[in-house]
Protein backbone atom coordinates (compact mmCIF):
# COMPACT_ATOMS: atom_id res chain seq x y z
CA UNK A 1 0.00 0.00 0.00
CA UNK A 2 1.32 3.25 -1.08
CA UNK A 3 0.45 6.13 0.68
CA UNK A 4 0.49 9.73 -1.13
CA UNK A 5 1.15 13.35 0.71
CA UNK A 6 0.75 16.51 -0.76
CA UNK A 7 2.31 19.87 -0.30
CA UNK A 8 -1.63 20.88 -0.44
CA UNK A 9 -2.27 19.00 2.87
CA UNK A 10 0.59 20.63 4.51
CA UNK A 11 0.44 23.92 3.50
CA UNK A 12 -3.70 23.90 4.73
CA UNK A 13 -3.00 21.82 7.79
CA UNK A 14 1.24 22.69 8.89
CA UNK A 15 1.65 20.13 11.77
CA UNK A 16 3.85 17.43 10.01
CA UNK A 17 4.83 16.06 13.10
CA UNK A 18 0.72 14.68 13.88
CA UNK A 19 1.09 13.09 10.60
CA UNK A 20 4.31 11.31 11.77
CA UNK A 21 3.62 7.61 13.00
CA UNK A 22 7.05 5.33 11.74
CA UNK A 23 6.23 2.71 14.32
CA UNK A 24 2.67 1.51 12.13
CA UNK A 25 1.19 1.18 9.31
CA UNK A 26 1.63 2.51 6.20
CA UNK A 27 4.89 4.46 7.49
CA UNK A 28 6.43 1.68 9.13
CA UNK A 29 6.20 -0.63 5.76
CA UNK A 30 6.99 2.41 3.26
CA UNK A 31 7.86 5.61 5.17
CA UNK A 32 9.66 6.97 2.37
CA UNK A 33 6.85 8.78 0.21
CA UNK A 34 6.28 10.74 3.68
CA UNK A 35 10.19 11.50 4.38
CA UNK A 36 10.03 13.07 0.53
CA UNK A 37 7.34 15.54 1.83
CA UNK A 38 8.84 15.87 5.13
CA UNK A 39 12.54 17.37 2.70
CA UNK A 40 10.27 19.47 0.42
CA UNK A 41 7.66 20.85 2.78
CA UNK A 42 8.69 20.77 6.34
CA UNK A 43 12.62 19.64 6.55
CA UNK A 44 12.54 19.74 10.42
CA UNK A 45 9.37 19.31 12.59
CA UNK A 46 8.28 18.95 16.34
CA UNK A 47 6.70 15.17 16.98
CA UNK A 48 5.15 14.52 19.93
CA UNK A 49 5.03 11.31 19.80
CA UNK A 50 9.00 11.49 20.30
CA UNK A 51 9.26 14.53 22.10
CA UNK A 52 12.08 15.48 19.41
CA UNK A 53 12.67 17.57 16.31
CA UNK A 54 12.96 15.32 13.42
CA UNK A 55 15.41 16.57 10.72
CA UNK A 56 15.00 14.45 7.31
CA UNK A 57 17.60 16.61 4.45
CA UNK A 58 21.11 15.12 3.90
CA UNK A 59 22.86 18.57 4.54
CA UNK A 60 21.34 19.25 7.54
CA UNK A 61 21.88 15.93 9.10
CA UNK A 62 25.04 16.18 8.12
CA UNK A 63 25.47 19.60 9.83
CA UNK A 64 24.46 17.50 13.17
CA UNK A 65 27.35 14.59 13.20
CA UNK A 66 29.74 17.41 12.35
CA UNK A 67 29.17 19.69 15.68
CA UNK A 68 29.22 17.27 18.34
CA UNK A 69 29.89 20.28 20.77
CA UNK A 70 26.67 22.00 19.92
CA UNK A 71 24.96 18.12 19.88
CA UNK A 72 25.52 16.11 22.46
CA UNK A 73 25.06 12.31 22.29
CA UNK A 74 25.66 11.87 25.86
CA UNK A 75 22.23 10.66 27.03
CA UNK A 76 20.68 10.80 23.59
CA UNK A 77 19.44 7.07 23.51
CA UNK A 78 15.81 6.57 24.76
CA UNK A 79 14.73 3.39 26.02
CA UNK A 80 12.07 1.89 23.98
CA UNK A 81 10.43 0.70 27.18
CA UNK A 82 9.17 1.62 30.43
CA UNK A 83 11.14 -0.66 32.94
CA UNK A 84 9.07 -2.26 36.04
CA UNK A 85 10.33 -1.79 39.47
CA UNK A 86 11.90 -5.61 39.52
CA UNK A 87 13.51 -5.13 36.45
CA UNK A 88 15.81 -2.12 37.78
CA UNK A 89 16.11 -4.53 40.49
CA UNK A 90 17.70 -7.15 38.24
CA UNK A 91 19.63 -4.93 36.21
CA UNK A 92 21.14 -2.94 39.35
CA UNK A 93 23.40 -6.66 40.22
CA UNK A 94 24.89 -6.38 37.25
CA UNK A 95 27.87 -3.14 36.08
CA UNK A 96 26.44 0.28 35.43
CA UNK A 97 25.81 1.05 32.17
CA UNK A 98 28.36 3.24 30.51
CA UNK A 99 28.17 3.25 26.80
CA UNK A 100 30.45 4.40 23.25
CA UNK A 101 27.38 5.26 21.36
CA UNK A 102 25.82 8.07 23.64
CA UNK A 103 28.65 9.42 25.30
CA UNK A 104 31.55 12.77 24.15
CA UNK A 105 34.68 14.50 25.10
CA UNK A 106 36.88 12.26 26.89
CA UNK A 107 34.99 8.95 28.02
CA UNK A 108 33.95 9.02 24.19
CA UNK A 109 37.43 8.60 23.59
CA UNK A 110 38.89 6.79 25.95
CA UNK A 111 35.79 3.89 25.33
CA UNK A 112 36.59 4.54 21.35
CA UNK A 113 40.46 4.10 21.16
CA UNK A 114 40.65 0.40 22.50
CA UNK A 115 38.09 -0.69 19.79
CA UNK A 116 39.51 1.60 16.06
CA UNK A 117 43.08 -0.98 16.97
CA UNK A 118 40.80 -3.58 17.67
CA UNK A 119 39.22 -3.53 14.60
CA UNK A 120 42.07 -2.55 12.41
CA UNK A 121 42.38 -4.14 8.75
CA UNK A 122 44.61 -6.70 9.49
CA UNK A 123 42.45 -7.93 12.25
CA UNK A 124 39.52 -8.26 10.89
CA UNK A 125 41.12 -10.24 7.31
CA UNK A 126 42.32 -12.52 10.65
CA UNK A 127 38.44 -13.26 11.32
CA UNK A 128 37.11 -13.39 7.77
CA UNK A 129 37.91 -17.60 8.33
CA UNK A 130 36.08 -18.08 11.27
CA UNK A 131 33.41 -16.42 9.74
CA UNK A 132 32.74 -18.26 7.06
CA UNK A 133 33.35 -21.35 8.75
CA UNK A 134 30.13 -20.52 11.17
CA UNK A 135 27.96 -19.11 7.68
CA UNK A 136 29.12 -22.23 6.02
CA UNK A 137 27.84 -24.82 9.11
CA UNK A 138 24.85 -22.48 9.44
CA UNK A 139 23.99 -23.50 5.72
CA UNK A 140 24.60 -27.12 6.27
CA UNK A 141 21.95 -27.24 9.05
CA UNK A 142 18.77 -26.23 6.78
CA UNK A 143 19.94 -26.81 3.02
CA UNK A 144 18.45 -29.94 2.86
CA UNK A 145 15.26 -28.63 4.15
CA UNK A 146 14.36 -26.97 0.96
CA UNK A 147 13.19 -23.98 3.02
CA UNK A 148 14.45 -21.95 5.63
CA UNK A 149 12.89 -18.33 8.01
CA UNK A 150 16.53 -16.97 7.26
CA UNK A 151 16.82 -13.96 9.42
CA UNK A 152 16.04 -16.41 12.91
CA UNK A 153 18.10 -19.51 11.23
CA UNK A 154 21.15 -17.68 9.32
CA UNK A 155 21.17 -14.06 9.71
CA UNK A 156 21.19 -13.50 13.78
CA UNK A 157 22.85 -16.40 14.82
CA UNK A 158 25.82 -15.49 12.11
CA UNK A 159 26.30 -12.13 13.98
CA UNK A 160 26.07 -13.14 17.30
CA UNK A 161 28.43 -16.24 17.03
CA UNK A 162 31.26 -13.94 15.22
CA UNK A 163 30.54 -11.40 17.95
CA UNK A 164 31.01 -14.28 20.81
CA UNK A 165 33.87 -16.04 18.76
CA UNK A 166 35.89 -12.35 18.68
CA UNK A 167 35.02 -13.04 22.53
CA UNK A 168 36.91 -16.05 22.52
CA UNK A 169 33.26 -17.64 24.30
CA UNK A 170 34.02 -21.41 24.99
CA UNK A 171 32.11 -23.54 22.30
CA UNK A 172 30.61 -25.08 25.79
CA UNK A 173 29.05 -21.71 26.68
CA UNK A 174 28.22 -20.53 23.52
CA UNK A 175 24.18 -21.52 23.32
CA UNK A 176 23.94 -20.17 26.80
CA UNK A 177 25.56 -16.84 25.80
CA UNK A 178 24.24 -16.55 22.14
CA UNK A 179 20.72 -16.70 24.50
CA UNK A 180 21.46 -14.22 26.80
CA UNK A 181 22.83 -11.96 23.71
CA UNK A 182 19.43 -12.23 22.08
CA UNK A 183 17.52 -11.37 25.43
CA UNK A 184 20.16 -8.32 25.66
CA UNK A 185 18.77 -7.23 22.13
CA UNK A 186 15.02 -7.87 22.83
CA UNK A 187 15.54 -5.80 26.47
CA UNK A 188 17.08 -2.39 25.14
CA UNK A 189 15.52 -2.39 21.51
CA UNK A 190 12.00 -4.35 20.90
CA UNK A 191 8.39 -3.46 23.05
CA UNK A 192 7.96 -6.23 25.48
CA UNK A 193 6.00 -7.32 28.64
CA UNK A 194 6.87 -7.02 32.02
CA UNK A 195 7.33 -10.45 32.42
CA UNK A 196 9.70 -10.64 29.23
CA UNK A 197 11.48 -7.37 30.33
CA UNK A 198 12.42 -9.73 33.84
CA UNK A 199 13.83 -12.51 31.67
CA UNK A 200 15.81 -10.31 29.56
CA UNK A 201 16.96 -8.70 32.34
CA UNK A 202 18.26 -11.74 34.01
CA UNK A 203 19.87 -12.91 30.72
CA UNK A 204 21.28 -9.23 30.60
CA UNK A 205 22.98 -9.53 33.92
CA UNK A 206 23.96 -13.24 33.06
CA UNK A 207 25.97 -12.26 29.73
CA UNK A 208 27.67 -9.37 31.74
CA UNK A 209 28.80 -11.68 34.19
CA UNK A 210 30.03 -14.14 31.48
CA UNK A 211 32.19 -11.29 30.30
CA UNK A 212 33.58 -10.04 32.92
CA UNK A 213 34.64 -13.79 33.98
CA UNK A 214 36.56 -13.58 30.09
CA UNK A 215 37.95 -10.09 30.83
CA UNK A 216 39.68 -11.39 34.19
CA UNK A 217 40.50 -14.51 32.47
CA UNK A 218 42.52 -12.50 29.74
CA UNK A 219 43.81 -10.37 32.35
CA UNK A 220 45.22 -13.27 33.74
CA UNK A 221 46.40 -15.22 30.61
CA UNK A 222 46.79 -12.66 27.55
CA UNK A 223 46.29 -14.16 24.20
CA UNK A 224 45.78 -13.23 20.78
CA UNK A 225 42.19 -12.07 20.22
CA UNK A 226 40.13 -9.18 20.51
CA UNK A 227 39.73 -9.23 24.87
CA UNK A 228 43.14 -8.85 24.87
CA UNK A 229 43.76 -6.52 22.23
CA UNK A 230 41.12 -4.09 23.98
CA UNK A 231 42.63 -4.92 27.70
CA UNK A 232 46.43 -3.97 26.07
CA UNK A 233 45.24 -0.67 24.47
CA UNK A 234 43.49 1.05 26.78
CA UNK A 235 43.12 1.81 30.27
CA UNK A 236 39.54 1.11 31.23
CA UNK A 237 38.45 -1.13 33.95
CA UNK A 238 36.56 -4.47 34.14
CA UNK A 239 33.07 -2.78 34.17
CA UNK A 240 33.74 0.04 31.46
CA UNK A 241 34.70 -3.35 29.03
CA UNK A 242 31.98 -5.20 29.94
CA UNK A 243 29.71 -2.47 28.92
CA UNK A 244 31.45 -1.65 25.79
CA UNK A 245 31.28 -6.00 24.89
CA UNK A 246 27.97 -5.93 26.01
CA UNK A 247 26.89 -2.87 23.72
CA UNK A 248 29.13 -4.45 20.70
CA UNK A 249 25.89 -7.13 21.28
CA UNK A 250 23.56 -4.13 21.19
CA UNK A 251 24.96 -2.64 18.00
CA UNK A 252 26.73 -5.24 16.16
CA UNK A 253 24.05 -7.88 16.16
CA UNK A 254 20.57 -6.83 14.80
CA UNK A 255 21.64 -4.31 12.88
CA UNK A 256 24.29 -6.48 10.52
CA UNK A 257 21.29 -9.29 10.92
CA UNK A 258 18.58 -6.40 9.42
CA UNK A 259 21.17 -5.54 6.35
CA UNK A 260 21.31 -9.56 5.40
CA UNK A 261 17.87 -9.70 5.51
CA UNK A 262 17.24 -6.57 3.37
CA UNK A 263 19.26 -7.05 1.07
CA UNK A 264 18.30 -10.98 0.42
CA UNK A 265 14.84 -9.28 0.67
CA UNK A 266 15.61 -6.43 -2.41
CA UNK A 267 17.36 -9.09 -4.11
CA UNK A 268 15.05 -11.83 -4.12
CA UNK A 269 11.89 -9.71 -5.18
CA UNK A 270 14.03 -9.02 -8.20
CA UNK A 271 15.45 -12.34 -9.22
CA UNK A 272 17.91 -11.11 -12.22
CA UNK A 273 19.49 -9.06 -9.36
CA UNK A 274 20.04 -12.30 -7.21
CA UNK A 275 21.30 -13.98 -10.37
CA UNK A 276 23.36 -11.30 -11.33
CA UNK A 277 25.40 -11.37 -8.05
CA UNK A 278 25.42 -15.10 -8.31
CA UNK A 279 27.20 -15.07 -11.44
CA UNK A 280 29.29 -11.68 -10.67
CA UNK A 281 30.12 -11.86 -7.09
CA UNK A 282 32.58 -8.89 -7.24
CA UNK A 283 29.58 -6.71 -7.23
CA UNK A 284 28.61 -7.71 -3.89
CA UNK A 285 30.14 -5.09 -1.84
CA UNK A 286 28.96 -1.98 -3.93
CA UNK A 287 25.36 -3.99 -3.82
CA UNK A 288 25.47 -3.81 0.35
CA UNK A 289 26.29 -0.24 -0.18
CA UNK A 290 23.50 0.51 -1.90
CA UNK A 291 21.45 -1.16 0.71
CA UNK A 292 23.04 0.72 3.34
CA UNK A 293 21.56 3.66 1.49
CA UNK A 294 18.01 2.14 -0.45
CA UNK A 295 16.56 0.19 2.87
CA UNK A 296 18.80 0.85 5.55
CA UNK A 297 19.07 -1.31 8.48
CA UNK A 298 19.92 2.16 11.05
CA UNK A 299 17.16 4.81 9.88
CA UNK A 300 17.70 7.28 12.47
CA UNK A 301 19.73 8.15 15.43
CA UNK A 302 19.20 11.32 18.20
CA UNK A 303 21.73 13.91 19.25
CA UNK A 304 20.94 16.84 22.27
CA UNK A 305 21.30 20.60 21.63
CA UNK A 306 23.70 21.69 24.34
CA UNK A 307 22.66 25.40 23.28
CA UNK A 308 19.89 27.42 21.67
CA UNK A 309 20.35 26.41 17.69
CA UNK A 310 19.31 27.41 14.53
CA UNK A 311 18.87 24.22 12.55
CA UNK A 312 16.92 23.83 9.17
CA UNK A 313 15.46 27.62 9.55
CA UNK A 314 14.21 26.81 13.30
CA UNK A 315 15.59 27.86 16.41
CA UNK A 316 15.36 25.50 18.85
CA UNK A 317 15.97 25.75 22.46
CA UNK A 318 19.12 24.09 24.62
CA UNK A 319 18.23 20.30 25.60
CA UNK A 320 15.93 19.48 22.57
CA UNK A 321 16.08 16.28 21.26
CA UNK A 322 16.88 16.07 17.67
CA UNK A 323 15.92 12.68 15.80
CA UNK A 324 18.22 12.58 12.64
CA UNK A 325 16.05 9.96 9.97
CA UNK A 326 19.29 8.80 8.22
CA UNK A 327 16.72 7.11 6.09
CA UNK A 328 15.04 10.41 4.90
CA UNK A 329 19.15 11.48 4.02
CA UNK A 330 19.52 8.69 2.01
CA UNK A 331 16.78 9.01 -0.39
CA UNK A 332 17.73 12.96 -0.92
CA UNK A 333 17.27 13.67 -4.80
CA UNK A 334 20.33 16.62 -3.99
CA UNK A 335 23.02 13.98 -3.27
CA UNK A 336 21.54 10.73 -4.33
CA UNK A 337 20.06 10.72 -8.30
CA UNK A 338 17.14 8.42 -8.72
CA UNK A 339 16.63 7.83 -5.10
CA UNK A 340 14.03 5.71 -5.39
CA UNK A 341 15.23 3.47 -7.82
CA UNK A 342 17.66 0.34 -6.52
CA UNK A 343 20.71 0.40 -8.79
CA UNK A 344 22.80 -2.33 -8.34
CA UNK A 345 25.83 -0.44 -9.49
CA UNK A 346 25.51 2.86 -8.15
CA UNK A 347 28.69 2.72 -5.68
CA UNK A 348 30.12 0.28 -7.93
CA UNK A 349 33.08 3.05 -9.03
CA UNK A 350 32.70 5.77 -6.46
CA UNK A 351 32.72 6.06 -2.90
CA UNK A 352 29.81 5.53 -0.90
CA UNK A 353 28.60 8.49 0.49
CA UNK A 354 25.65 7.49 2.75
CA UNK A 355 25.67 7.77 6.78
CA UNK A 356 24.65 4.45 7.88
CA UNK A 357 27.31 4.25 9.98
CA UNK A 358 27.38 7.94 11.18
CA UNK A 359 30.10 10.07 10.44
CA UNK A 360 32.67 11.92 12.58
CA UNK A 361 34.02 10.83 15.95
CA UNK A 362 30.57 8.73 15.78
CA UNK A 363 31.31 6.69 12.91
CA UNK A 364 30.35 3.25 13.76
CA UNK A 365 33.54 1.61 15.00
CA UNK A 366 32.46 -1.61 13.61
CA UNK A 367 30.87 -0.74 10.48
CA UNK A 368 33.77 -3.00 8.21
CA UNK A 369 33.05 -5.81 10.55
CA UNK A 370 29.50 -5.40 9.47
CA UNK A 371 30.17 -5.17 5.73
CA UNK A 372 32.63 -8.29 6.24
CA UNK A 373 29.90 -10.56 7.71
CA UNK A 374 27.36 -9.19 5.28
CA UNK A 375 29.69 -9.49 2.55
CA UNK A 376 30.77 -13.58 3.53
CA UNK A 377 26.93 -14.28 4.02
CA UNK A 378 26.02 -13.46 0.37
CA UNK A 379 29.32 -14.75 -0.53
CA UNK A 380 28.27 -18.09 0.62
CA UNK A 381 24.22 -17.94 -0.19
CA UNK A 382 24.99 -17.32 -3.98
CA UNK A 383 27.50 -20.32 -3.59
CA UNK A 384 25.41 -22.56 -2.16
CA UNK A 385 21.58 -21.82 -3.15
CA UNK A 386 21.69 -19.87 -6.12
CA UNK A 387 18.19 -20.63 -6.64
CA UNK A 388 17.01 -19.05 -3.38
CA UNK A 389 13.57 -17.53 -3.68
CA UNK A 390 10.79 -16.17 -1.48
CA UNK A 391 8.55 -17.77 -0.24
CA UNK A 392 5.34 -17.26 -2.10
CA UNK A 393 2.22 -15.54 -0.20
CA UNK A 394 4.51 -14.82 2.83
CA UNK A 395 3.23 -11.17 5.10
CA UNK A 396 6.64 -8.94 4.95
CA UNK A 397 5.86 -7.39 8.36
CA UNK A 398 8.55 -4.90 9.46
CA UNK A 399 9.81 -4.50 13.15
CA UNK A 400 8.31 -1.43 15.22
CA UNK A 401 11.58 0.14 15.91
CA UNK A 402 13.81 3.34 15.43
CA UNK A 403 17.15 2.45 15.57
CA UNK A 404 16.61 -0.74 13.51
CA UNK A 405 14.96 -1.02 10.26
CA UNK A 406 13.99 -5.06 9.21
CA UNK A 407 11.56 -7.73 9.10
CA UNK A 408 9.89 -9.93 11.65
CA UNK A 409 10.53 -13.01 9.46
CA UNK A 410 11.80 -13.89 5.70
CA UNK A 411 10.87 -16.84 4.72
CA UNK A 412 13.16 -18.57 2.05
CA UNK A 413 12.97 -21.47 -0.49
CA UNK A 414 14.81 -23.45 -3.36
CA UNK A 415 15.41 -26.64 -4.93
CA UNK A 416 17.05 -29.32 -3.22
CA UNK A 417 19.04 -31.42 -6.14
Amino acid sequence: MTVEYSLHQVKTCPHLGEKFQPLVKPQLDNPYPFYQLAREAEPIFYSPVFDAYVLTRYDDILSVLKDPVKFSSTNSLQAINNYAPEVIEILSQGFPFISLISSDGELHKRLRTPLIKAFAPDKLKAMEGFIYAIANRLVDSFIGNGCAEILSEFAYPLTLETIFTMYNVPLEKMAQVKQCGSSTTSLFSSHSTPEQQIKYARDYVALQHVMADLVEQHRQQPANNFISEVLENSDLNTGEIVSLLCEMVLAGHKTTANLIGNSLKILLEHPQLWQKICHEQSLIPAVLEEVLRYDTPAPSMSRISTEEVSLAGMILPKGSRILMMYASAHHDESHFSNSEMFELERFQDTTSNHIAFGHGMHHCTGSNLARREARIALEVLTQRLPNLKLRPNQEFARVPAMLNRGYVSLELEWNIA
